[in-house]
């Protein structure tokens, strides 16, 4: 795979038969499964190979919505590799719920199910970095890990097992996968990624039915005109509709956007701590739901043990979809901490001693990894019982533009996101049910804050996730989607739509695992197009 920049390169190199515009693990994803074809892609990134402020400022936004962690700029990193640049390496499957069409969940239910995505989770999991796809949460986790099942299980009326798997970077065991890193060791003659080329419009046919090429500029506003015969857009949950309500010299309301549909059901997932547990006293809380490291057929790979609210209890109660787990923040002085920096060569005397000054913890820790095979045991500032609610879909909660312009004169999105009071009364009978499990299992129990009582009426503390979704959500119906169920924009033949702006709902899974999930499908759809 070559890595050029946009300022090197002549237009012979601006012509492709895919052209992907974003270089995160959506698009890495499908020009990866791409590779060694007959099809000539053509990846383009914004970014460069570092962050730079100047670029960064093209995802500034006019946050006129609920507060956002990050309320002048958008989700996702000008990089090459995209958002995981900076992702925690969370990996979630959704649930076969998820998909469904929930009477209690307005805007709920997606054109396809569990059984159109699972058979490309294995092949998902290898671009992530985890050890499985799929089959790894609920009770099939103990079979799975070769373990036995606990003796006291949870009340499957009211909660069940949750477990999310924790990406590996194959080079630096310290870290989740950072896609950009590896671009440059993929042999693949037939992709080319262009650095430092940001697409400012997407041309289509007088008719609007068919994109014919785009505009992309670099370091200077200076347009230049990018030819193939197929485009994806993966530039995130933000970005897509952005570039698709910009794109506006042919049909004045933005491509795709017949029907208004463009930038609605703007959602994300509201987290945050819910209550606080004792370190003193957690030992057998963190030894029932902590970390597990599990021998895979791609290495060892760390699961964190939660709870999620039953589908029973959803149903009954009219709840979203919501998982709790406990969070553990190490102390400054953690040694672990140190220990990575030095084994990766970036530690210094400080590091060095904090490490041997801790000498006791990290020998009882490199046991329990070796023999018991779970967690590591830090050095806790506290620990955290903590929540991932999904939303309600809102048509109001949306992206449109506002009259200001970036420096290459695109116009920066106004991210107008709306929250909901079924999130905070699901959020707060969450948090009541773990409680009452962990008691009823004689685990130590999480206090929980005040605002996350069921009967309170203080605020909860909860921020987005950097997880914009559902702003070109999937649709069998052109009148309630931007995409149809391959993920190709209603009504423009060869314009197509990758990442969590496709997802007609969010569950409480992290989006990743299901985002290139999705990608590897795209990937063979686009393949068998050609």
């Amino acid at each position: 795979m070559r890595i050029d920049d946009l300022r090197a390169v002549g237009d012979d190199a601006l012509t492709a038969d895919i052209c992907v515009i974003g270089s995160g693990p959506a698009g890495l994803t499908i020009a990866a499964e791409l590779a060694g074809s007959a099809l000539r892609v053509l990846v383009l990134e914004s970014g460069g190979l570092t962050a730079t402020e100047e670029v960064d400022a093209l995802a500034d936004i006019e946050n006129v919505g609920a507060r956002r962690a990050q309320s002048d700029r958008a989700a996702g990193d000008r990089i090459l590799g995209g958002a995981s640049h900076t992702w925690s390496g969370r990996c979630g499957l959704l649930d076969d719920l998820d998909f469904s069409r929930r009477p209690w969940v307005s805007g709920s239910g997606w054109p396809i199910g569990t059984a159109d995505v699972e058979p490309f989770l294995t092949r998902a999991a290898e671009h992530i970095g985890i050890g499985y796809g799929s089959g790894f949460t609920d009770d099939a986790f103990w079979d799975l890990a070769g373990r036995t099942q606990p003796e006291h299980r949870l009340d499957p009326t009211r909660l069940r097992p949750y477990f999310w798997q924790i990406s590996r970077d194959p080079v630096d065991p310290f870290d989740c996968k950072r896609f950009g890193a590896h671009v440059k060791n993929l042999v693949a003659p037939n992709i080319r990624v262009l650095i430092n080329a940001t697409v400012t419009h997407i041309d289509t046919d007088p008719e609007g039915a068919r994109v014919v090429s785009l505009q992309v500029a670099g370091a200077e506003p200076q347009r230049r005109t990018v030819h193939a015969r197929t485009f994806v857009l993966a530039t995130g949950g933000i970005g897509n509709p952005r570039l698709l309500l910009a794109s506006r010299r042919i049909a004045p309301e933005g491509i795709g956007n017949r029907h208004d549909m463009v930038g609605r059901y703007l959602m994300d997932h509201r987290c945050g701590a819910v209550g606080v547990l004792d370190p003193a006293v957690a030992d057998s809380a963190l030894e029932r739901f902590g970390k597990y490291v599990v021998k895979t057929p791609h290495g060892r790979h760390t699961f964190l043990h939660g709870v999620a609210l039953s589908p029973k209890v959803q149903e009954a109660e009219g709840l979203l979809n919501c998982a709790l787990w406990l969070q553990e923040v190490p102390a400054e002085d953690d040694p672990w901490e140190s220990v990575k920096q030095l084994l990766r060569g970036r530690g210094d005397r400080h590091d060095a001693r904090v490490a041997v000054s801790h000498a006791g913890l990290l020998l009882a820790g490199a046991r329990r990894r070796l023999i018991r095979h779970t967690g590591l045991p830090h050095k806790l500032d506290r620990i955290e019982l903590r929540c991932m609610v999904e939303q309600l879909p809102n048509p109001d909660s949306r992206i449109t533009l506002t009259d200001r312009t970036d420096r290459l004169g695109v116009p920066l999105p106004r991210v107008d996101w709306r929250v909901n009071p079924q999130e905070d009364s699901t959020v707060r009978r969450a948090a009541e049910l773990a409680v009452a499990e962990f008691t009823r299992l004689g685990l130590p129990t999480p206090a929980l804050f005040d605002g996350a009582r069921v009967d309170s009426t203080l605020p909860l503390m909860l921020t987005d996730w950097a997880h914009p979704t559902g702003t070109t959500r999937m649709s069998a119906d052109p009148r309630a989607g931007v995409v149809d169920p391959d993920c190709r924009v209603h009504g423009v033949a060869n314009l197509f739509v990758a990442g969590s702006s496709v997802f007609p709902t969010t569950g409480h899974a992290n989006p990743t695992l299901t985002i290139v999930a999705l990608a590897v499908r795209l990937a063979d759809t686009l393949r068998a197009l050609a």
